[in-house]
């Protein structure tokens, strides 16, 4: 199949010839993919040069409806002929996909009942180095910090059941830390690793070997619950949103420098973060042993042990995907007491200290504008699953040289820390 592409007025027409069948349903669902992503949201299906649909292509044409329809754009198709045409009638979708998505004028309000809807929420944008940025102000005032547990460090300390916390996955706080989903400690001995939950979704990568994540989703009034060794728990409201993509400059932002904004935005030396955006790249570790079978002697962070306990990504993973990721950020300079234990340096050249961990998953494009947390985060946990969880990190092994995570774009919403409490290590 051969596609090209060509610009009439704000809607992009792709201009496809050939079989739209098993073997070529994949490179469509690619082009259109990357149209998203460079913000073409409006894109009209040429198909006077198809002469076969197969109900893979089908299935390609309602995915790629419902996906612009997701981030209020559009997908038409035009120009379906003899038997293609034939076959997308008998599919029920030639007229869904010919006309429903069409653009419809508004009627005009009547004079006896004026309008009074409330004006827009206009943005604040900011350009920062290869970045754009538009931040949006939101209602709420911060959020409290709790940490919880005994970080995992090169003490001869041995995890027991004692140490396990019991946390629900509910809809009002940001968790992040070292968990698994189990009934109690004993259950989860052997599987405890990375995991975050955010907006009553939460995704954890057991470190049991078999590379392969769970969920766990908030429902009605179903509130599910994990076992934690150790983390950070953060309840409140966000104060912003940010909205950041790069400019003709550059190709991604950096998490250092979503960090760095997020704590000038915030006015605080400590902020809740979380970020919902596609990756170019993310840098970072995840258990291979759960440090609950540890045993008095050894040490998971001494080389070359570390080696069995730790698996680093060799080169930036999980590009082109979706990813959340979760947070708490600090200055160096002023970090509260409770905090110290479970932040590390993320690498950037200021020092700045985090504990951030993400969950990748395959691409699903971001609504524009003014967005809530759950309208990004739960659509992903309703209709996948995360290939990994990370605890994301800088690789500075080469001197002079850092890499770190980044980002092409998406959405990035604070919380500045107002009250920080903890539990002695």
């Amino acid at each position: 199949m051969e596609i090209t592409t060509q610009q009439s007025g704000d809607v992009t027409e792709l201009i496809a010839v050939g079989r739209l069948d098993g073997y070529w349903a994949d490179h469509l669902s690619r082009a259109l993919d990357d149209l998203m992503r460079v913000g073409s949201d409006r894109v009209c299906l040429r198909m006077e040069g198809i002469d076969y649909v197969s109900s893979l292509g089908i299935r390609v044409l309602v995915s790629a409806y419902k996906k612009f329809k997701t981030v209020k754009g559009s997908f038409v198709i035009a120009g379906p002929t003899g038997n293609v045409l034939t076959v997308l009638e008998m599919a029920g979708i030639a007229t869904l996909l010919m006309t429903a998505t069409a653009p419809v004028a508004a009627a005009a309000p009547s004079a006896a009942t004026p309008t009074t809807a409330p004006p827009p929420v206009l943005p604040r944008e900011l350009q920062r180095g290869t970045a754009r940025y538009e931040v949006y102000a939101l209602p709420g005032s911060g959020m409290n910090c709790h940490s919880f547990g005994a970080p995992l460090d090169s003490s001869d300390r041995v995890y027991a059941a004692s140490d396990a916390h019991k946390l629900a996955i509910d809809a009002h706080s940001v968790t992040l830390g070292l968990g698994a989903f189990g009934a109690d400690f004993a259950e989860c001995q052997g599987r405890f690793g990375e995991f975050l939950a955010v907006e009553g979704a939460a995704a954890c990568l057991p470190a049991d070997g078999s590379n392969s994540c769970d969920t766990l989703l908030s429902q009605g009034n179903y509130v599910p619950d994990m076992q934690a060794l150790y983390g950070l728990r953060c309840t409140g409201a966000y104060s912003q949103l940010v909205r950041f993509e790069p400019n003709a400059e550059g190709d991604h932002v950096t998490l250092s420098e979503l960090i760095d904004l997020s704590l000038e935005l915030a006015a605080t030396p400590a902020a809740c973060v979380v970020i919902a955006a596609e990756s170019a790249g993310m840098i970072g570790a995840s258990l291979r042993r759960s440090p609950a079978t540890k045993t008095a002697g050894d040490d998971p962070l001494a080389f070359p042990d570390v080696r069995t306990w730790l698996s680093f990504t060799t080169e930036p993973a999980h590009a082109r995907m979706s990813v959340v990721a979760c947070g708490v950020v600090a200055q160096p300079q002023d970090v509260a007491a409770p905090l110290v234990p479970y932040l590390r340096p993320l690498g950037a050249e200021d020092g700045q200290l985090g504990h951030v961990h993400a969950a990748a998953f395959r691409f699903r494009p971001l609504q524009r504008g003014l967005l809530q947390v759950s309208q990004a985060v739960l659509p992903l946990f309703e209709r996948d699953t995360p290939e990994s969880v990370l605890h994301l990190l800088a690789d500075d092994r080469e001197p002079g040289e850092r890499i770190e995570s980044r980002f092409t774009r998406g959405a990035m919403w604070i919380a500045p820390l107002v009250a920080i409490t903890g539990e002695q290590p």
